[in-house]
């Protein structure tokens, strides 16, 4: 019965409804320096005010746990580098809000609600529910336009989750979206590639769907994350700017914070962060110590821009100077990627989209590039680091478990992910996940899950090891496992006519 209950608990996870967690921390003498006001938080997450498992209190502190003392004796790469913002996005509620426990004196808290039933988005920055079928007739185009358009009238953000989740997609035609959820728990889990097949029968089922996403379906052989970053592209070659951003989708088991969303905030608030994602300024990190990316645009007029700026530039072009600067990634590969403007949804479906510009390894642990491009008005660049997949101080047995495992993460699907369930088993303590008050963390192995006392009982929460973390990661190119797992990906620039 146990061993039942934790597989039922791991197929949950596999689904792509939590968060991965560390894949690459780094000499921490080495890393990039970054200015104070960048925030890092997990942007959807889950209690038990709807399917979540933990109550609000728990998942509070174990958001918090990240720096703290227990951890940092045995992860001190966390030191300073715990998280500093959540959002709690329960389905189709904002009664997290009213709880005393939505409380924390070291987190910025969101009031979020995962809006929807037929594709889901993150509202972000809200306080009254908004619903996503207030006719009670189906869910319409009109519904998810409505939607948007309420959850702006509170001053939030309407962010399109995990669009390509093939029991849940989002090919809804909205192009007044705030941001798009492009890394949403493991980068391979839960990914095989949205198929035309499936999209013509939710086309039969809903209507005609937004030529942009259909655009992406396209993208095949590289798992569903990729074309989430297609349909990012087309977004941006038809002139719909909108941030990165990433959440765990947190229901149990593992910690809030994988991925990490990086926020550039003039202030440590709500309106802060809230205002940071609406400007675009905004990466995707694996973890809070894992691998960083920045983007700085320089224009002959001496204008300075970053990730997520439009950049005014004349109708007839200009040489712009662009800088990469890569934090924590040493032995990496670092993309930047780039496309022009399509003129028509119509030229979409055969335009290309983004090409790479620049490929470089990544040298140390504080990496600098700089070129110079021509761009002209419409164009658009972003960049992406991916890490190892396997470090090469790992022994040849747990070398083998990774390439396994990552076999298993880009298998996964909703309807097929017993293998990678059953290969969790061997790495958690089944007395500890059934009950959490057992979790003692002088016991901890480093080959196993670490279980977090911040969980007090139920079922026990899980720090996992980075060699384990980076195959649910691991990056597919053609159908085939590569040598890379995600490490970062950052909003692109665009530039418009002056």
């Amino acid at each position: 019965m146990h061993k039942s209950l934790l597989l039922r608990a791991a197929l949950f996870l596999f689904a792509g409804t939590f968060g991965a967690p560390s894949c690459g921390s780094g000499d921490l003498q080495q890393v990039v320096v970054w200015q104070e006001d960048w925030l890092r938080g997990d942007l959807h997450m889950h209690t038990t005010w709807s399917d979540g498992w933990d109550d609000t209190a728990t998942l509070i502190r174990l958001a918090e746990s990240l720096d703290s003392k227990v951890l940092l004796a045995e992860h001190p790469e966390y030191e300073g580098n715990g998280l500093d913002f959540i959002a709690i996005t329960d389905h189709r509620t904002v009664d997290v809000l009213s709880d005393p426990a939505w409380t924390s004196e070291r987190l910025i808290l969101i009031g979020g609600e995962e809006w929807g039933s037929s594709g889901h988005a993150g509202a972000l920055g809200i306080t009254e529910f908004v619903d996503h079928d207030p006719d009670e007739d189906g869910v319409t185009l009109e519904d998810v336009s409505g939607g948007a358009q309420a959850t702006h009238a509170q001053g939030g953000l309407f962010s399109i989750n995990h669009p390509f989740l093939s029991n849940n997609p989002f090919p809804w035609d909205l192009r007044i979206n705030d941001a798009i959820e492009v890394w949403n728990s493991g980068w391979a889990l839960m990914s095989p590639s949205y198929t035309t097949e499936l999209l013509d029968e939710w086309e039969a089922a809903h209507g005609l769907a937004n030529p942009l996403f259909r655009r992406a379906v396209q993208e095949q052989r590289r798992g569903a994350s990729f074309q989430a970053l297609t349909y990012y592209e087309a977004m941006l070659a038809r002139g719909v700017h909108v941030a990165l951003v990433g959440g765990s989708d947190r229901h149990t088991l593992l910690l809030p914070g994988f991925p990490t969303t990086w926020v550039r905030a003039a202030t440590p608030n709500v309106a802060g962060v809230i205002q940071g994602i609406r400007d675009r300024h905004t990466f995707v990190s694996r973890t809070p110590v894992a691998t960083q990316i920045l983007l700085l645009v320089q224009t002959p007029d001496g204008g300075l821009y970053e990730m997520g700026d439009e950049i005014p530039v004349p109708a007839g072009g200009v040489e712009v100077k662009v800088s990469l600067h890569v934090g924590r990634g040493d032995r990496g590969l670092l993309r930047l990627v780039g496309g022009e403007a399509a003129t028509s949804d119509a030229a979409l479906t055969q335009a290309p989209l983004g090409s790479i510009v620049l490929e470089e390894d990544v040298i140390g642990n504080n990496f600098k590039v700089e070129l110079t491009l021509d761009v002209q008005p419409g164009g658009w660049l972003y960049p992406m680091v991916f890490d190892e997949l396997v470090q090469p101080e790992l022994t040849a047995e747990q070398a083998e478990q990774v390439r396994e495992l990552a076999v298993n993460a880009v298998a996964t699907a909703d309807e097929d992910f017993t293998g990678l369930a059953t290969m969790a088993l061997d790495v958690i303590d089944l007395d500890i996940f059934f009950d959490a008050s057992l979790c003692e963390p002088k016991d901890w192995e480093p080959n196993q899950m670490q279980c977090m006392p911040q969980d007090l009982d139920g079922s026990g929460s899980f720090f996992v090891p980075d060699w384990i973390d980076r195959p649910l990661n691991v990056v597919v190119e053609d159908d085939l496992i590569t040598d890379w797992c995600m490490g970062a990906v950052g909003s692109a620039v665009r530039f418009v006519a002056e």
